[in-house]
C-alpha cells in the first residue's frame, strides 16, 4: 500500500513535521511494508515560507525590516529566488496573530503594512513575480495596510491620510493611487490560500474570521460595514468590482486587497506546493492509495478552506481518496462527505480534558493512525 501524507500543524501541540513522523509511525504498526510519502505543506498561512524553501534549494531568506499588525519594528523574512526573479512572502510572518499576545488581539487595530512592507522591498529588489502566501493573519483591514506600503493613500472626507486599519475603512471617502511603485505595474502577483469566502456577509472576511482575531458581535459588524465601504470605493474610484470572488475574504480580506490593488491571481495553496514538490506525477501515475491529511480542528469553516479541503480536492482530482485526522471533529452544519473525505478520526476524548489531549498528542495520534485505514 502506499500513502501520501500531507497534514497541517496541530497548533499548539505539533508541527507539521511531527504530525506527519506521528502519522507514519501509526501507519507502519497496521502494516510495516506500508511505503509513505509526505509532504510539508501549506495553504498559504502559517509555514508558507518553510514549505517552499524545503521543497526548492535556491530559495534563500531575505531579513527585512518591517512592523507587525500593531506597527511596532521587526525583522521578517521572505524568501528570494534570484534566478527567476521570484520571491515568497509568507503574510503571517509580518502580520500573524502569533505575533501578538492574546490580550492585543483586536482587527479594529490591527494592519497589513508590514507584509506590504516585505512586498515593497521584493519589488524594489527585482522580483518580477510575487507569490504571497495568506493566512494566519492579525487583521481585518481589507489589505489596505499591504496598498499603504506599495503607495496609495486613503484619504477622509477631508482628504486627510487614513491609518490603514480595520477601524478607519468606515472612514474612507477616496483613494489617491498617484504614488504607487511603478514596480508593482510589471509584476505578477499571486495569493496563494484555500479559501473561497467572499468579502461580506455572514459568510465573509470579518464573520468568519473576525471573533478568532479578537472583534466581538459589534466590532464584527462594524468591520463588515468597514470593508463594504471600501469596496464601494474602489468600486467608484478604480472601477473594479471583486468582493465576491471566491478568496476575497481570505486573511481579513487581504484577498480582495490584493486583488483590488495589486491584481493578483489566486491560486490554491495546496496544489501550488503540490508542483513545487513534484509529487503530481506520483498521483497522476496511479500509484497511490491513500492519501492521509488532517489539523487540529476539522469544522464547518474547513468546507471554506484550510488544507484539508484542499487536500480533499487534490484527492477527487486524481481520484484517490482522502482519510483525516484531526484533534477535534466539529461538524456542525456539513458532513464528513461534504468536505471530500471518505472517513476521519479525532485524537481528542469528550471524558478527557483539552489540556490533556494537547500533552499526549504525539502518542494520540499515533494510535489514531494506526486505526485510520482499516477495513470499516
Amino acid at each position: 500500500m502506499n500513502v501520501l501524507i500531507i497534514p497541517d500543524k496541530f497548533k499548539g501541540s505539533l508541527t507539521g513535521t511531527e504530525v506527519i513522523e506521528a502519522i507514519e509511525a501509526g501507519l507502519r504498526r497496521f502494516d510495516s511494508g506500508i511505503q509513505t510519502h509526505s509532504i510539508t505543506a501549506s495553504d498559504g498561512g502559517d509555514g508558507f515560507l518553510d514549505a517552499i524553501r524545503k521543497s526548492d534549494a535556491s530559495v534563500e531568506a531575505i531579513g527585512c525590516q518591517t512592523t507587525d499588525p500593531l506597527g511596532r519594528p521587526i525583522q521578517a523574512d521572505y524568501g528570494w529566488d534570484a534566478s527567476r526573479g521570484t520571491a515568497y512572502i509568507e503574510m503571517a510572518r509580518a502580520s500573524g496573530m502569533e505575533l501578538l499576545a492574546a490580550e492585543e488581539r483586536d482587527p479594529s487595530r490591527t494592519s497589513t503594512l508590514g507584509t506590504g512592507t516585505l512586498i515593497a522591498d521584493a519589488l524594489l529588489r527585482g522580483a518580477k513575480t510575487l507569490y504571497i502566501g495568506l493566512g494566519g493573519s492579525a487583521t481585518n483591514d481589507g489589505g489596505i495596510g499591504i496598498a499603504e506600503a506599495l503607495g496609495y493613500r486613503f484619504l477622509d472626507a477631508d482628504g486627510s491620510t487614513l491609518p490603514s486599519t480595520g477601524a478607519a475603512l468606515e472612514q474612507i471617502a477616496s483613494i489617491d493611487a498617484s504614488g504607487v511603485l511603478p514596480e508593482l505595474s510589471s509584476a505578477r502577483v499571486v495569493a496563494i490560500n484555500d479559501v473561497a469566502n467572499p468579502l461580506l456577509g455572514p459568510e465573509g472576511a470579518a464573520a468568519v474570521y473576525g471573533p478568532q482575531k479578537g472583534a466581538d458581535q459589534k466590532m464584527v459588524v462594524r468591520l463588515d460595514r468597514g470593508l463594504d465601504r471600501l469596496q464601494q470605493i474602489v468600486q467608484r474610484a478604480l472601477q473594479l468590482d471583486v468582493a465576491d470572488v471566491p478568496g476575497a475574504g481570505a486573511a481579513g480580506g487581504t484577498g480582495y486587497g490584493l486583488k483590488a490593488f495589486l491584481h493578483a491571481e489566486f491560486l490554491s495553496g495546496i496544489e501550488f506546493v503540490l508542483s513545487l514538490t513534484g509529487v503530481e506525477s506520483l498521483l497522476s501515475g496511479g500509484t497511490i492509495d491513500w492519501i492521509v491529511t488532517g489539523e487540529g480542528k476539522i469544522d464547518d469553516q474547513t468546507a471554506y478552506g484550510k488544507l484539508v479541503r484542499g487536500v480533499a480536492d487534490v484527492g477527487e482530482k486524481y481520484h484517490v481518496p482522502v482519510a483525516a485526522l484531526c484533534g477535534v471533529l466539529a461538524l456542525e452544519n456539513a458532513s464528513v462527505e461534504d468536505l471530500g473525505l471518505t472517513r476521519v478520526r479525532q485524537i481528542h476524548d469528550p471524558g478527557r480534558s483539552v489540556g490533556e489531549t494537547i500533552r499526549q498528542a504525539k502518542a494520540l495520534l499515533i494510535d489514531a493512525a494506526e486505526q485510520l485505514l482499516k477495513a470499516g
